[in-house]
């Protein structure tokens, strides 16, 4: 009679090096832009165009009152609307994001 058992599994455990929470750069860059010479101060929402340097980057975009709704815009050419509640945004760069062109195509307003 032959006992048959599987073969023995090896496994390597390996931890990745951490830098120290003080020594990390920032991890995502905010930039304010102010909108207020594309759109009308009563304009409620806008459809714009963000291409995004390098192409494969992401951008997220978002009002003041919205934080918790953002939209993000991949790159390299990404067209959605945002909600607008004031004279300025906030643009988020991520994902090895370096830069950001917004191009303004409408807006609504109430």
């Amino acid at each position: 009679m032959i006992d048959m058992y599987p073969p023995a599994q090896y496994y390597q455990l390996a931890q990745a090096e951490t830098q120290p929470p003080e020594s990390q750069p920032d991890a995502h860059e905010v930039t304010e832009v102010n909108i207020s010479k594309y759109l009308p101060p009563n304009a409620v929402s806008a459809t714009i165009i963000v291409t995004v340097t390098p192409p494969t980057g992401a951008v997220m975009i978002y009002t003041p009152g919205y934080e918790g709704s953002p939209v993000l815009f991949k790159g390299p050419k990404t067209l959605d609307e945002i909600r607008v509640s004031g004279p300025v945004v906030y643009v988020e760069l991520l994902a090895g994001a370096t830069g950001y062109q917004i191009r303004y195509l409408n807006w609504r307003a109430p």
